[in-house]
Parts: structure tokens; sequence; C-alpha cells
């Protein structure tokens, strides 16, 4: 399977570390968002979240769909990069995934999140990547 997500609507999720305090919760340390994107994104909210849609990248591991909340507390602007504080990812089958490695970024498609669209889309479609750029294609049997 491969993806494709428009340079103009390439948001990328990053961290520095990444930790699992229970089985639903994934910690995010050292998190911001960064990409072409980032220069057109409104003034996020200090605390606030939005929904992440893997279920086509991680179809292989649930049958039903996987949406997994991101969450964050705290928001610092800069002209390339947006960092968030305590920022958590959170699915009830988190553990039923692979597990993130502090390498690894997510690609989150914006597309569908412009002021017109926004309001009727309720998630961000997402791939989760490897550090070289490699997306994960859990699927695949080489």
């Amino acid at each position: 399977m491969a993806f494709k997500v428009a340079d103009r609507y390439r948001l990328e999720l990053h961290w520095t570390n990444v930790s699992y305090d229970q089985d639903q919760i994934a910690i995010l340390t050292g998190c911001y968002f960064s990409g072409p994107v980032v220069k057109d994104v409104a003034q996020l909210n200090q605390i606030d979240s939005m929904d992440l849609d893997f279920s086509n990248q991680y179809l292989i591991f649930t049958n039903l769909y996987y949406i997994a909340k991101l969450s964050w507390v705290g928001v610092r602007h800069t002209p390339d990069k947006i960092f968030l504080g305590e920022s958590t990812l959170k699915n009830k089958n988190l553990n039923v995934v692979p597990k993130l490695n502090t390498n690894d970024y997510i690609i989150i498609d914006t597309q569908n999140h412009e002021n017109e669209k926004h309001n009727f889309m309720l998630v961000y479609p997402s791939f989760l990547v490897r550090r070289d750029g490699q997306f994960y294609n859990f699927g695949s049997t080489n």
C-alpha cells in the first residue's frame, strides 16, 4: 500500500521520546508539528486534541477502524514548528498495534481541514513513517 499526501497539506508530528504509561496511552515527549502546512495553521488552542485515522495502515492488526486521539496541554508557535506541551496518543487498542519508536514520525493529511471543510471532517488521515521517510507497510510479506 502506498500513500500520497500533497506537500501543501503535509503536517508532520515528531517527538524526541515515547513511553507507554498504560496500555491505552503513549506519552510523547518533545512533541512538535512541522512540515509545509505549519505556516498556514491557525493559532492552536493551548489545551486541545485531534483524531488521527490510521485505519488504512493498521487494517492488518484490527478489523475495525483505528483512530487515535492526539492530545496536548501547551502550545508554542514558531515560523517553522509548533511545539506541543504535555502530549499523549490514546486508543483503547494501542496495545495491538506496533509500538512507536523514538525515531518514527507521523504524517498527517490536512487536505480536508481547510476552513470550509474542517467542520465536516472528524478525523485526519495519518500514516506512521520511519525516520528514513519509509512508510511502514505492515501488511507486506517482504
